[in-house]
């Protein structure tokens, strides 16, 4: 496996690092101020980024990443690779209990991975070079590939729309629609969603630990408090304020010109995940206006990055214009490929494009929302620099959950708001998956894909993956505004949390119990 190597992935800002001395308590209720409502609480359906927040601490994949960002086992005790790099054949870690008492076996493994590479957008990428998975023994399980894989690992370690391990009665008993059991084999198990009130997770008093300490996300995971609500806060003011009151204990997406002001409160501390992702007005490819290239192009022509990315995050240290789909602290990978097309700022060019189109003002209907605010911040000033070339544009704000469910129903929609989150292997780059909503689908991307999914020499893999990036400017895959960190911000007496691209709650612990 090729290694990825990070340059900064992480600023922490100022999160809190606990004294060597100070030794973690358990007990307590840890309060979450959440952007909003999960889509979902059934991780191989949704790239919702909130879900995945939530349901990692109660569900576990096969491999997680260390610090450096590479695949190191969770669930799996370790693997070994044959027939010249196609198969793959995984040891389970023995004893493993999920959250009903019942003992993690090979066939709760390949119930779950069939059903990831079925349903979930990096799990049909990682099964384009999968010709099957079998389990060999209870405790051991092989994956046959098509051909050798540069990425597998990598794959398997991806938390968001992960490859988690759920019971194999669980997923027999939901057959082809979604989970109604939410058992995992984590650090907290399920309690109970009352939706506009809480997702509440509880301590797993059998919880079967891995034994090494923790680097990264893997290792030794310890669930110190007893309880974790997440509460969904639509108001960032509201979100801000309660931190700032003790009511929250943590809270995400904290207004960037609010940093400052955060850095002096009393009892508070600020963290900066850096990088976070990049901003997108995801296009619909497969229903509508957008279906043709030239409107595609009008409008990736007619935008001017900078006041766009300035109306979302405000603060200049919360973003950067940059044409790059993987970030500037992953060196490997950062390109400027199809830059040219990038941040064009040529209203003629946009005008000329939907002259040829003949376009007559049809509404494209943008669906966004408050609950990220920069993404309606975003979506506000394109919409103006749009309108200003001849494009009527139809912004339609909704809460989150309301549009990750609609963006999966081409007909509802033309454009949709979202952020492609950061990750370290750009074969499963949520931002040029076919198969995920836009359904960007061009045939020569594929190719390029797949040959990236297959190949190790890191050099060659860079050369495929600036085809990629070339033709997401060239055919107007999706439109990247620019990429963005943000500002979360938590209690001083939650210690042990770190900001990190991943939020995380275990290891971590109340000095004071409320």
């Amino acid at each position: 496996m090729a290694r990825i190597l990070l340059a900064c992935v992480l600023v922490l800002g100022l999160a809190f690092a606990a004294s060597a001395q100070e030794q973690p308590k358990a007990g307590g209720v840890l309060k979450a101020a959440m952007i909003g409502e999960p889509p979902s609480l059934d991780l191989h359906t949704t790239t919702a980024v909130i879900v995945q927040q939530i349901t990692w601490h109660v569900y576990e994949t096969l491999y997680t990443y260390d610090k450096g960002y590479n695949a190191i086992p969770m669930l799996a005790e370790g693997h070994t690779v044959g027939d010249n790099g196609r198969t793959y054949t995984f040891k389970l870690r023995r004893g493993v209990k999920f959250h009903n008492g019942k003992e993690l076996t090979s066939a709760d493994v390949v119930a779950s991975l069939v059903r990831w590479g079925k349903l979930a957008t990096s799990g049909k990428a990682v099964w384009r070079n999968v010709e099957g998975v079998e389990a060999k023994d209870p405790y051991t399980v092989a994956m046959y590939l098509k051909d050798p894989s540069g990425a597998l690992l990598l794959g398997l370690s991806r938390p968001n729309n992960g490859a988690v391990v759920y019971p194999k009665e669980v997923i027999d008993a939901a057959g082809d629609g979604p989970l109604t059991q939410y058992i995992g084999t984590g650090p907290f198990r399920f309690v109970e969603h009352k939706p506009d009130r809480h997702v509440k997770v509880a301590r797993f008093k059998d919880y079967v630990a891995r034994a090494e300490a923790p680097i990264g996300y893997g290792g030794k995971r310890t669930a110190w408090v007893d309880e974790i609500l997440f509460i969904p806060v639509p108001d960032v003011a509201v979100r801000l304020a309660g931190v700032e009151t003790g009511e929250y204990h943590y809270a995400q997406q904290i207004k960037p010109d609010q940093y400052d002001r955060v850095k002096g409160l009393p009892g508070v501390v600020a963290g900066i995940i850096k990088p976070a992702g990049w901003s997108t007005a995801v296009l619909n490819h497969k229903q509508g206006l957008m279906t043709d290239k030239r409107l595609r192009q009008a409008f990736q022509a007619a935008l001017d990055m900078e006041p766009i990315m300035a109306a979302g995050f405000g603060n200049k240290a919360f973003y950067r214009v940059d044409p790059s789909l993987m970030h500037l602290e992953q060196p490997l990978w950062h390109s400027k490929a199809g830059g040219e097309l990038y941040n064009q700022k040529n209203p003629g060019r946009a005008q000329k494009l939907l002259k040829e189109a003949g376009y007559s003002g049809q509404p494209v209907r943008w669906i966004t929302t408050k609950e990220y605010e920069w993404m309606y911040k975003n979506a506000l000033v394109a919409r103006q620099q749009l309108d200003a070339v001849g494009f009527k544009i139809d912004l339609q704000v909704v809460d989150w959950a309301t549009l990750v469910q609609r963006r999966n129903k081409p007909e509802l929609w033309d454009v949709f708001s979202t952020g492609i989150t950061f990750n370290p292997e750009p074969a499963f780059n949520t931002g040029v998956q076919c198969n995920w909503p836009g359904w960007w689908c061009l045939d020569d991307k594929e190719r390029w894909l797949d040959s990236l999914t297959r190949e190790n020499d890191p050099k060659r893999r860079k050369a495929m993956w600036e085809k990629v990036q070339l033709l997401f400017y060239e055919d107007a895959g999706r439109i990247k505004f620019g990429d963005f960190f943000t500002l979360e911000v938590t209690r001083k007496e939650l210690r042990g949390f770190q900001s990190t691209p991943e939020m995380a709650f275990w290891n971590v612990w109340l000095a004071t119990k409320r």
